[in-house]
């Protein structure tokens, strides 16, 4: 089977409402220069879906919009340059927030490969260790019902010390961890921060009000064998912009 050269993209948006319209476009110009193939966008609200529709339609397929519209409140999109073949929603265990699994069938040039986008639960309780093993069997299905040959991209609510839930052994490889393995030493514009590549950062970023935090929430993942993936680029993206409270992740993939 051919390999597949991909540019992929994942970035939580923000749902809050300041300064929201010129946010939504600002990202999407961002997004834009960087052309990628697939992009994996959360917290995106019904505002926000509408301007993406305007500026990235037709160039992108909108993947995740229904014919009853956009889900109350917020919820996760995929855009891609490829033609869906299917797509569908998958609720995750013990979710009271409503979060799922978009996931989507792709038509590459080359071969057909499985996108996913989530949003983990948003719980951050006193009783930590029960809060982290919510979000930690959320991931773990999201491994589970994803085929072999996906890309799994959003938002872990995880914090930074959390390792051990995508061990980078066949077939979950984290495609950060992967790349700083292979990619020594590491580029600035990768890890500008005391703790690595860090999308929710209150040292850097303005919309953050706690500036103690630094945590790497949003990952891409990679199931699929190891010796079938190549990294050729990974790095954050808004970070001179700051359009969202989270920073974007860029990679380029070879599967």
């Amino acid at each position: 089977m051919a390999s597949s050269l991909l540019k992929v993209m994942t970035w939580n948006i923000w749902f809050d409402k300041t300064n929201r319209t010129q946010r939504t476009e600002i990202l999407l110009n961002e997004v834009r220069s960087y052309d990628p193939d697939i992009i994996a966008l959360q917290e995106v609200v019904q505002e926000s879906m509408e301007i993406i529709i305007a500026k990235m339609h037709p160039t992108y397929y909108i993947i995740g919009v229904n014919s009853n519209g956009f889900p109350a409140g917020y919820d996760t999109l995929i855009l891609s340059k490829f033609p869906p073949i299917q797509w569908d929603r998958y609720n995750l265990p013990n979710t009271k927030m409503g979060r799922n699994l978009l996931l989507t069938t792709l038509q590459t040039p080359s071969q057909q490969i499985t996108v996913g986008t989530f949003h983990l639960e948003s719980v951050f309780s006193p009783k930590i260790k029960t809060a982290e093993e919510l979000k930690e069997s959320q991931l773990k299905y999201i491994y589970a019902i994803s085929p072999m040959n996906s890309i799994l991209m959003g938002d872990t609510n995880l914090p930074l010390s959390k390792k051990g839930i995508a061990p980078n052994t066949e077939p979950i490889i984290d495609v950060y961890e992967e790349y700083t393995v292979s990619q020594q030493p590491l580029s600035e514009r990768l890890c500008p921060f005391q703790k690595g590549a860090a999308t929710y950062c209150g040292l850097t970023n303005k919309h953050v009000k706690n500036k103690s935090i630094q945590s790497r929430l949003d990952r891409i993942y990679v199931k699929i064998k190891r010796n079938s993936l190549k990294i050729h680029i990974y790095e954050l993206t808004g970070m001179v912009t700051q359009p969202s409270d989270h920073y974007g992740v860029f990679a380029q993939i070879e599967i």
